[in-house]
């Protein structure tokens, strides 16, 4: 009996040793909020990553920084994503924090300088719009490179991806990098001094569920739960970061987008969507960084998706001012580009006398007859027949 007894007691201590500590379960409770269902997830086609990537459609000499200008000019380059100066005291902070993602660098060492340069070379690239060389230098590099990485993705997918299949699988492969980021680097919303990370984070991966949902049919909106996944990751950045600007802007797009697809009433019952917290989103964000044509731009698709024929002149003039603005560089000049695409667009339907739900329908039936990818800035604008 006595054995019996001693033998119980070591399961029990073994159990103890293994039980996850509250930070542990915290952490777990943070990575869970980037898991996708598998009905939800799209399939990654190795081809189309290893394949040339489109190039973007402007010249890049106007965006190719040197590391000072950037250093310089980091500010103003950030004032959308908000992620902080990537110095070699930073990165060594970091690193320190997080064991885990410092495992994940290319070369193994306390080169904080070094390292420094790489993250900087991987934003240089991202800057001129060369997002394939972002990409592989991210994966490189390792560490905070990656974060330039997925976002260069990101832009890729959305605006320079020429099929439906190719966005796709951009944007899931965008998101299991933020998955593997989330695991390699858990922060919690309560953690100090590192809410920036925490923000972009949910940022980039709401971001990129949300371009992955806009068009999918309803039924797989609900079944797949993208709703609730942009939902919870914009309130949760926002819970931390109440004044970011592309949050803010975003939760209040995908407002829009539910109301546009379901409708007033069932937005407002199942997701809480309603027509006053994209407004008020918006302006706040517009306040914040209204010179960002993604926000004005993001705001237009919104009014028209709510307020359709009635709204049609306040969206136009949000349309004239994003396709107005002067870009500082590759991502702003790809919203820019956009603006000015989905600017022909509307006066299109405007032209046509037909309705906007009936415009919008159309131009949704030709992205899933064709295959066509119609937010990216080298396919035509759908223009009404």
């Amino acid at each position: 009996m006595s054995r019996f007894l001693f033998a119980l007691s070591l399961l029990l201590l073994g159990h103890v040793a293994v039980a996850a500590t509250p930070l542990e379960s915290a952490q777990a409770r943070a990575r869970a909020t980037f898991e996708q269902k598998n009905s939800a997830q799209f399939d990654i086609d190795p081809a189309i990553l290893n394949a040339r990537w489109q190039t973007v459609p402007f010249d890049q000499k106007p965006y190719m920084f040197t590391f000072k200008e950037i250093e310089l000019y980091w500010d103003r380059f950030m004032r959308g994503l908000r992620i902080p100066y990537p110095s070699p005291a930073y990165l060594k902070d970091r690193y320190a924090r997080y064991p885990r993602f410092m495992h994940t660098l290319g070369y193994q060492d306390n080169d904080w300088e070094q390292h420094s340069l790489n993250v900087l070379e991987t934003w240089q690239a991202y800057m001129r719009g060369d997002f394939q060389h972002a990409y592989n230098l991210g994966k490189k590099y390792g560490g905070y490179a990656l974060i330039p990485a997925i976002f260069g993705e990101i832009l890729q997918g959305v605006y320079l991806a020429r099929t439906n299949e190719e966005k796709q699988t951009f944007l899931q492969d965008a998101i299991k990098n933020i998955q593997l980021l989330s695991e390699q680097m858990p922060i919690l919303p309560s953690e100090e001094g590192v809410h920036e990370e925490y923000v972009l984070m949910r940022l980039g991966y709401a971001y990129a569920v949300a371009r992955l949902a806009e068009d999918a049919p309803v039924a797989k909106t609900l079944t797949a739960g993208y709703a609730p996944a942009v939902i919870n990751s914009a309130t949760e950045a926002l819970a931390v970061d109440s004044d970011h600007p592309l949050t803010l802007a975003l939760n209040a797009a995908f407002d829009a987008n539910v109301i546009r697809r379901v409708g007033k009433g069932m937005g407002r019952i199942t997701f809480g969507a309603q027509p006053i917290n994209a407004e008020a989103d918006f302006n706040k964000a517009i306040g914040l960084a209204g010179d960002m044509a993604i926000i004005r731009y993001e705001y237009a698709n919104s009014l028209l998706y709510i307020g359709k024929d009635e709204e049609a002149a306040n969206a136009m003039k949000q349309l004239q001012a994003a396709a107005a603005m002067t870009a500082g560089y590759s991502m702003e000049a790809l919203d820019v580009l956009y603006a000015r695409k989905r600017l022909v667009e509307v006066r299109s339907w405007q032209d046509s006398g037909i309705s906007f739900g009936k415009f919008d329908r159309k131009r949704r039936k030709y992205m899933e007859r064709t295959g066509e990818n119609l937010y990216s800035v080298v396919s035509r604008p759908f223009l009404v027949n």
